[in-house]
């Protein structure tokens, strides 16, 4: 399967240090699905403009300045692409029976409520198949920003390696025909 997300890019940052595609920053907690004491929590997208719609769709105008990322110098946002293992279980929280298994209303989940969901990821990554192992890896949603847009959230226990496997870069610009089409998505007028 492969996810997208928008990071903070520098070409020659190295494995583990900010700027790399595959730095995951701490603290967490702020997320829609963190339990940052449990696990790390890998925010992403299936689809291109769906992860740059999430970052940036919240803008009421694009312009090549949101590509910058002040806090790293010389960063600049870029896509990246990740695989992640076909066999991988993700909850998908858009199945009204998974939802109902749970005692989980769609408006608990549409609600920027992050106690609530906090909770219910916590419950997610403590559900257990019969031989003992972890359920579920991740679940998925629909984005706030447009029910076109699938997200998926990667738990990955602080002991354990990330199932992610980075598979490419491309750096953002106005002209990214993801780009694009994320904002003729939103009706968000770009300005060069």
């Amino acid at each position: 399967m492969q996810l997208y997300r928008v990071v903070p890019y520098l070409p020659n940052a190295k494995i583990g240090e900010p700027g790399h595609p595959t730095y995951l920053h701490h603290p967490q907690g702020a997320g829609r699905w963190d339990n940052p004491t449990l696990y790390d929590t890998w925010y992403l997208s299936t689809t291109p403009d769906g992860a740059i719609g999430e970052i940036f769709g919240d803008l009421p105008q694009w312009s090549e300045g949101m590509f910058e990322f002040p806090p790293l110098p010389g960063a600049r946002r870029a896509l990246a692409t990740f695989s992640l293992p076909d066999a991988t279980r993700i909850l998908d929280l858009d199945d009204a029976s998974q939802l109902a298994k749970r005692n989980i209303r769609p408006s608990q989940l549409v609600a920027r409520n992050r106690g609530y969901t906090h909770g219910v990821a916590e419950r997610i990554v403590a559900e257990r198949e019969a031989d003992g192992t972890t359920a579920w890896t991740g679940v998925s949603w629909w984005s706030i920003q447009s029910p076109l847009w699938t997200n998926i959230a990667i738990f990955v226990p602080r002991s354990e390696r990330s199932p992610l496997s980075l598979s490419g870069v491309e750096p953002l610009d106005l002209a990214t025909s993801a780009v694009r089409e994320a904002a003729r998505t939103l009706v968000r007028p770009v300005r060069p």
